[in-house]
Formats: C-alpha cells, sequence, structure tokens
C-alpha cells in the first residue's frame, strides 16, 4: 500500500519490541556549530544516534529534524570543544554526465572508505512511482555504492559535496543515486530551524497516456480525502493543463507539483469521458499523509535502534 512505499514498512506482530538494532550509516559536517547531514532513513525511529570521526573521537547527536520526502535529516552533535572540520558545499547545477565523481563513506562498516566514478546521468529522479509529489532529481554515479554509504557526501574533483549518497541499484552493479545538493540546500532553512519542510501534494497516483489520439496525464488513482479528490478530480481523468498550461508527460504535472507552495490553488483542465471540465484543487502538506496513517495505525511502536556513523 502507498503508506508502506512512503513511510516503510509497519512492525509486524503485537506487543511492544525491546530488542536492540544497531545500525550504521554516513554523513557529513556542515559547520562548526556541530551540525551534520544525513539521510532521513539512516536515522529513522532511532532510540540513540552516535558520530564517530575519523581519529576514533564518538559524540552523541540529536536530530533536530528530517524531511521523508527528500530523505534527509540534520543532527546536532556535542563535541565538547572538538575541532571541527566543515566540508565545503558546492553547486550541483554545474554539474555535467561525465564529470568526476568521489564518494566517501562507511560501506558494509568499512569506514572512511572513498571510491571514485563518474556521473552517469542528471536525468534521474524519484517520481518513477507515478505519486505527484514524488518526484524529485536524483544524480547518478558509478562511484561504488553499498549499505552504510547513504547520507554520505558525493565530492566533485575541487572536493565539494555536490549530492548526498541516498540509494543503489538493488539488482545491479555500478547504480548509485545522490541527492543534489542544490535541492538539499533549498530545504536546511527549515531544518536548520527544526521545522517541517513543506512539500504541496494532491494525492494523485499518474501516468502520461498512451491512449491512441489522447494526449495527457492519466490519474490512474486517487487516495480518499485528500486535495484532489476533494477538488473533484476522479481516476480515470486525463489531465491535459495545468494553470492554463498544456502538460503531455507525467512529469510536468510532477514538476508543477514539486514547485507549488502548500496551499496553492491549481487550476486543472481535465478529459473526463467525452467532455472536459475545469477543476481548482488546493494543494496541501503531505505530511498530512502520514498524520492520517498514524491515526489508523496506533500500533506498537517499531524497534528501537542505536545508530553509528
Amino acid at each position: 500500500d502507498i503508506f508502506s512505499f512512503f513511510f516503510g514498512q509497519k512492525p509486524k506482530g503485537g506487543g511492544r519490541s525491546v530488542e536492540k538494532v544497531k545500525a550504521h550509516g554516513s554523513g557529513f559536517v556542515i559547520d562548526n556549530a556541530g551540525t551534520v547531514l544525513t539521510n532521513a532513513h539512516v536515522v529513522q525511529d532511532a532510540d540513540r544516534v552516535f558520530v564517530l570521526f575519523p581519529d576514533g573521537s564518538r559524540f552523541k547527536a540529536d536530530v533536530m529534524e528530517s524531511d521523508e520526502v527528500l530523505d534527509l535529516a540534520a543532527l546536532k552533535i556535542h563535541a565538547g570543544g572538538k575541532r571541527l572540520n566543515p566540508i565545503p558545499l558546492g553547486s550541483s547545477e554545474t554539474l555535467r554526465t561525465g564529470d568526476w565523481a568521489i564518494c566517501m563513506g562507511n560501506p558494509l562498516g568499512l569506514n572512511n572508505s572513498c571510491t571514485l566514478g563518474i556521473v552517469s546521468s542528471l536525468e534521474r529522479s524519484s517520481g518513477e512511482t507515478g505519486w505527484d509529489w514524488m518526484r524529485h532529481p536524483l544524480i547518478q554515479t558509478d562511484a561504488a555504492v553499498n549499505q552504510g554509504n547513504s547520507g554520505g557526501p558525493l565530492l566533485n574533483e575541487l572536493g565539494e559535496v555536490v549530492g548526498m549518497i541516498s540509494m543503489r541499484a538493488l539488482f545491479g552493479e555500478g547504480i548509485g543515486f545522490a541527492i543534489p545538493i542544490d535541492s538539499i540546500k533549498s530545504a536546511l532553512e527549515s531544518i536548520l530551524r527544526k521545522q517541517p519542510v513543506p512539500h504541496a501534494y494532491m494525492g494523485a497516483k499518474l501516468s502520461t497516456c498512451t491512449d491512441k489520439g489522447m494526449e495527457g496525464v492519466k490519474v490512474d488513482a486517487i487516495l480518499p480525502n485528500c486535495p484532489g479528490s476533494r477538488g473533484g478530480l476522479k481516476s480515470g481523468d486525463v489531465i491535459t493543463e495545468v494553470d492554463g498550461k498544456r502538460v503531455k508527460q507525467m512529469e510536468q504535472v510532477q514538476k508543477f507539483m514539486r514547485q507549488s507552495q502548500v496551499g496553492a490553488k491549481l487550476k486543472l483542465k481535465v478529459r473526463r469521458g467525452s467532455g472536459s471540465q475545469s477543476l481548482n484543487v488546493t494543494t496541501e502538506d503531505v505530511r498530512r499523509l502520514k498524520e492520517q496513517q498514524n491515526k489508523k495505525a496506533k500500533r506498537s511502536s517499531p524497534q528501537r535502534a542505536i545508530i553509528v556513523m
């Protein structure tokens, strides 16, 4: 179901689990105040988080805020006067396919590993599932990425962070993905203020229409009690315009959503049956989906984890 896909698997069985599970990931320091960035999935449901440095020093960290849509989390470490060496942040906008890419992290528990590759593609995204709010750009690299690299920096040849390693292809070699640093920068203001990052959504699962003689974006499914359904959008509708602009590809509608503010009023033109209709949809924050899930679930808490980075 969509909640399991978007928010992770629900715990199985009843009762409260007391088992402690140790996990590990990667991250990087961005300022002298002790701010560390990593993936949200690295610290999700963690009971305690520790940050381990190359010199062997280890410090407890607090999760300031996380964003599951972008898969970003900010930690604050209590370094006790330790001199930190923040890593410079570059720009992913200047990247080109074929540029050098350096991946650093702790793959398979092998701390402080470095692998070298290139930027394989800049045309990947997290939007292939079709849900309107999930299209965010990703950098593909052939630098070796393994379990434990999540949250680590992807560097350019100048040693600047241009991305954050987020995932790898499960069935394949030399296919890793990183969140562009420009996307991370856009979310940092909210994250560092310990505020949720707003993400607008309609609640529609989309696909590019392939019916003969018909162009547009088909609504394959619509979540109940969501902005789209309240605005009159129905499964089977074909969206042909958004705010007066013609759309032919699913990616176009997803891009509209990614660039929209929470509370924005979108004017949709849809084809339904043999006719067409104009609909007004007011976007909401996608975090409401998780709130709905939490209200429905109310099950036992998942296993708590101790994370070492």
